[in-house]
């Protein structure tokens, strides 16, 4: 493994991000029968709000990890610890890519390596093909292994067994929604999902456990790993382990999953659930907090769906009807962005720039008049404590999450705390006589407390 970090900064994780590396590794090689055509280059870097990470093994074996705190919203990303659990994701997709068996090592000995695909050379399609044919698989193949082995590795802690994947397929089965097929998926399902490809995981990662499910997982792993007598191409090596076309055991799964569902939807029914009033006319994507302001009877809140950028918009609670109070930049996936509002003053603050270094702004809703607060202070969850007229929040800053404040005028932030590394901050709200907060925290074990 080489490792690259940003200096005595980051220093503090080396020994923790190369221990995990060489536990998954471990895995990894046994579980694949793998070794490698190359070391695996490791990439450390603090760029973005909450943590992600990438990896390639064409032309170079290589994983990227953005080391801030992850996204907690709707438990999407259900992990322990946040290094231990991204390299086990990430060594599935540099195995699947790297691994390799009959002609490929023969044509990676023709072109000195594993050929990257340029839209410039064309030709570059069918040299990457004969020197990494599992590179051509769809991402749904790819990120459900990955998923399902991160899962796997962590006891069943991860999104396979998740709360929010279950949610998402319970909820089509209620709303009659159409399943797409693998082609629909790639043509259309990826394409309209405005949370940037999500689909490809949701299905991916469901498919593929069911098919662990029904017939173990080793028979899963014979369709994923690049062996000696298997097929290159994934549609090929998938008829030969199974038995049956792909279209057809996709078929079998949606079946199986709306059976599923019914059962626990049914199990639902047995017991009443509270009255409600739709107040929104149509779906609003994902949403952020919403604030009530009584006297004008509207509900301020920031939406995404398709078609429409990012936005805060007032809800007229008695009739539905949306107007637009600003654009949000860069708009977080599931919760557009942090909001706070300070009713006298009918001030909502707001943060921008999800996708690197957060901002915060402030709108007033009855000029219309935004601005700048604070430029890429990398704070979010922001609350208004009406005592004392300060804004409070969570800033993400070296892999570590802080409690700030931020009094009057906005100018500038104060420190009240910083968490050690395994220790996230979240979901932070104040009392309104602002001498209480509270907070959910996540812990490196996994366990999570109010």
């Amino acid at each position: 493994m080489k490792l690259i970090y940003y200096g005595e900064l980051q220093s503090y994780l080396v020994s923790h991000v190369a221990r995990c590396f060489e536990n998954s590794f471990k895995f990894h090689t046994n579980h694949w029968d793998y070794k490698p055509s190359e070391d695996i280059t490791i990439l450390l870097y603090d760029l973005s709000n909450f943590g992600n990470a990438g990896a390639s093994s064409i032309p170079w074996n290589s994983i990227s990890i953005a080391i801030a705190p992850n996204n907690y919203t709707y438990e999407t990303l259900p992990a322990n610890e946040r290094m231990n659990w991204v390299i086990n994701h990430e060594m599935v997709h540099v195995v699947a890519l790297d691994k390799s068996a009959g002609r490929d090592n023969f044509f990676r000995s023709i072109f000195m390596g594993k050929v990257g695909v340029t839209s410039e050379h064309p030709l570059t399609m069918l040299y990457g093909y004969l020197t990494s044919p599992r590179r051509s698989a769809p991402i749904w193949f790819h990120e459900g292994a990955a998923v399902f082995h991160e899962t796997w590795m962590a006891g069943g802690l991860g999104r396979a067994l998740g709360s929010y994947d279950e949610m998402v397929f319970r909820t089509m089965v209620r709303d009659n929604n159409r399943f797409y097929d693998p082609i629909g998926l790639e043509s259309e399902g990826t394409k309209i999902d405005f949370q940037i490809g999500v689909n490809s995981y949701l299905y991916g990662t469901r498919f593929l456990s069911y098919l662990a499910l029904q017939h173990g997982p080793e028979k899963l792993l014979d369709w994923i790993s690049r062996t000696k007598g298997s097929k290159s191409y994934f549609l090929s090596q998938f008829n030969k382990v199974y038995g049956i076309a792909l279209n057809k055991k996709w078929n079998e799964w949606i079946e199986w999953e709306k059976e599923f569902q019914k059962n626990n939807l049914d199990s639902i029914r047995q017991y009443p659930v509270t009255d409600y009033r739709n107040i929104s006319l149509k779906p609003l994507g994902s949403i952020s907090m919403a604030y009530l302001d009584g006297p004008e009877n509207k509900l301020y809140a920031a939406i995404n769906y398709p078609g429409q950028i990012a936005h805060i918009a007032s809800i007229d609670i008695q009739t539905g009807n949306i107007n637009k109070i600003c654009n949000i930049k860069g708009g977080a996936l599931y919760y557009v962005t942090s909001l706070a509002y300070d009713q006298e003053s009918a001030t909502l603050f707001y943060t921008v720039d999800h996708h690197a270094w957060r901002d915060i702004k402030s709108i007033n809703i009855k000029t219309g008049k935004s601005k700048m607060l604070l430029k890429d202070a990398r704070v979010g969850d922001i609350v208004f404590n009406r005592a004392d007229e300060s804004l409070w929040g969570i800033r993400h800053f070296n892999g570590i999450s802080a409690l700030v404040r931020i009094p009057y005028p906005y100018d500038k932030w104060n420190l009240i705390y910083s968490w050690p590394y395994g220790k996230d901050i979240y979901d932070i709200d104040i009392s309104p006589d602002g001498k209480s907060l509270t907070s959910a925290l996540a812990e490196i074990s996994g366990r999570q407390t109010l």
